[in-house]
């Protein structure tokens, strides 16, 4: 009785995954047009591999973001709870930040040396936080990059054990 009912379950379960990604089609015409688009010039069809993994037919196609919430280029809205996986912990679009965006854009921005911000904001990282020295990353796998580096030197190990079990970021310099 219990393998009837599983498998029962078992299947009502795939017939509700059916049902849901063909209403996520139906909603979503001008996403799914959008990501056929775009999916021949990226690897798995979309601009982050992760984005491959999820169970909807296609990705979510965002048209515009403004504190916590998203609208998609089918004109749904959303209420976001990743808020760009932390890139926009503080609301996406907030006025000061776009302010403070444009104004360094329109300095020059990607000079890539230091400038007299630095040392104000090097000063303020170590008030805010308690650590005396900082190393910026414009990336997890960056930063996961610099770590590796920082625990060989510190340990004299060249083998490391990693954990895995969300992304934080590669880690393609632990890889035999």
């Amino acid at each position: 009785m219990h393998i009837k009912t599983s498998r029962t379950q078992h299947a009502a379960r795939q017939a509700m995954a059916a049902q849901e990604r063909q209403r996520f089609i139906t909603q979503h015409p001008q996403s799914q047009a959008l990501a056929v688009q775009a999916a021949p010039h990226w690897l798995f069809g979309v601009p982050l591999h992760w984005m491959s993994d999820w169970s909807t037919p296609f990705a979510l196609q965002v048209a515009s973001a403004q504190g916590a919430h998203l609208l998609d280029a089918d004109g749904l809205a959303y209420v976001d709870f990743c808020l760009g996986d932390t890139g926009a912990m503080f609301g996406h679009a907030p006025p000061a930040l776009v302010a403070a965006v444009q104004r360094e854009v329109a300095r020059g921005c990607t000079t890539m040396l230091s400038s007299e911000d630095v040392a104000w904001v090097g000063a303020e990282l170590a008030r805010r936080f308690g650590l005396a020295v900082w190393q910026s990353a414009l990336s997890a796998s960056d930063a996961n990059r610099f770590l590796l580096r920082w625990v060989r030197a510190a340990t004299g190990r060249k083998k490391l054990l990693v954990f895995n079990g969300c992304y934080h970021g590669t880690v393609d310099d632990v890889f035999v």
